[in-house]
């Protein structure tokens, strides 16, 4: 992974250009910044297109309120000098109007972040800062009285949410961490009183070790160079499709019948490349660098399932409503979904934390995918392919459903037309 190697202006180009790829602020909405060594702010420019910035469009502003560059820098900039100036420790700064945080801003109360652990980790110290002019001293003075207080989330009452970190990737995540919490607070309450996070549950997400390095160099043969171009090939789509996220989201391949491919421990997905990937052989992992935290449950999916030759483990935001629901995430919608899913069973938080191979066990041919509660879908395949296009279809699966809540009574297939399809394609 490249980013840390670039330039401040070539990492806010690209960070801001992935914010509004992804929906996450329109084309002049929104603004970052990065304090670099000698106290200059690098800042996207004022009201120009977000989703063709490059580096070459980003100012320097200098501690003495001179600046560098071929446009204006962000109106928004009173607000960043306050920011950093309560928060000695931000070396970023990320501002935009996401929809749901927006949501939350309209009615001045902040989104329930106990759903899932992830969320639960990240985004524990928010605030609310007070309405003021966009672009104006009071609204920095406003964000500078609530950052100061120890907050690394302030939501803007009728603006939006600004956050801040140690550098621009860690500011970014937190950022699209907030927004998914936002979202699945709200689609969870379509599902009733959803199922929180309990502290000892917290406890051991937060207590999980996974594998240290291995010493052994080694060889890349043809098909593991082509099982990594495709994996992250699937890695940067699924961030693009909302199914995988920056810091949420594992994917393996099997290379042989002793060893597979898996996504590095601590990166960002959609920054991955070919080589970050992890070799595991027996259990050891590739020397210099170090797996995922959740190895040990693929290991065992591998060890026990010797068809499954491909592991998707993620939380897109529709799934997880169910995912932290007390009710079932039913498949029998259309067929495709059925087809794809299968029946998918509830399994326990504890055993995807810290049973792999209970956790495994709830696997087989018939049952391609599984739903651990308060955690993760993980789908499987044959290929990577497959267990792709099985986490695609259960996002979709979930949306329809949740969608469907709005429009009326929801019709399930039956069991006659489920056996049919059953008998048909020989599922049983």
């Amino acid at each position: 992974m490249k980013f840390f190697t670039q330039s401040p202006a070539e990492q806010i180009a690209i960070v801001m250009r992935r914010v509004y790829d992804r929906g996450l602020t329109t084309a002049t909405g929104g603004n970052i910044s990065i304090m670099d060594e000698h106290d200059n702010i690098w800042i996207t420019p004022k009201g120009f297109d977000k989703g063709s910035l490059t580096k070459e469009d980003i100012i320097c502003v200098h501690p003495d309120g001179t600046y560098e560059g071929k446009h204006e820098p962000s109106s928004e900039i009173f607000f960043h000098r306050a920011t950093y100036r309560a928060r000695p420790d931000f070396r970023a700064v990320v501002h935009a109007h996401p929809v749901f945080c927006i949501a939350f801003s309209l009615t001045r109360t902040l989104p329930r972040v106990d759903l899932l652990p992830d969320t639960l980790s990240r985004c524990k110290r928010m605030r609310f800062s007070k309405y003021a002019m966009m672009g104006s001293p009071e609204l920095g003075e406003n964000m500078f009285a609530e950052f100061s207080k120890g907050a690394d989330v302030v939501f803007l009452e009728n603006h939006g949410v600004c956050v801040g970190g140690n550098n621009l990737l860690t500011a970014y995540q937190l950022f699209e961490t907030i927004e998914f919490a936002a979202k699945l607070d709200l689609l969870s309450r379509k599902l009733g009183a959803p199922r929180a996070v309990t502290g000892e549950q917290h406890a051991r997400w937060e207590s999980r070790k996974g594998l240290v390095s291995g010493d052994a160099a080694r060889t890349v043969g043809q098909r593991e160079q082509s099982l990594r171009a495709e994996m992250v090939q699937k890695l940067h789509r699924g961030c693009e499709h909302g199914l995988v996220f920056g810091t949420s989201g594992v994917v393996s391949a099997r290379v042989d019948a002793n060893s597979y491919l898996i996504t590095p421990d601590g990166m960002d997905n959609d920054l991955l490349d070919e080589d970050d990937l992890v070799f595991v052989q027996n259990g050891v992992p590739e020397m210099g660098k170090i797996p995922a935290i959740e190895t040990a449950l693929h290991t065992a999916v591998y060890a026990q399932h010797a068809k499954m030759n491909a592991v998707f483990s993620a939380v897109p935001v529709h799934v997880a409503a169910f995912a932290c629901a007390n009710q079932r995430f039913e498949t029998s919608t259309v067929p495709e979904s059925f087809y794809m899913l299968r029946s998918v069973p509830n399994a326990p938080f504890e055993e995807f934390v810290a049973a792999p191979k209970q956790a495994a066990a709830h696997f087989s041919e018939k049952t391609p995918v599984v739903l651990f509660e308060n955690a993760r879908i993980i789908t499987t395949g044959e290929s990577l392919f497959t267990a792709f296009d099985r986490l695609e279809v259960a996002e979709a699966t979930a949306a329809s459903i949740l969608t469907a809540r709005d429009a009326g009574q929801i019709i399930l297939l039956n069991d006659e037309e489920i056996q049919a399809m059953k008998t048909t394609f020989h599922l049983e």
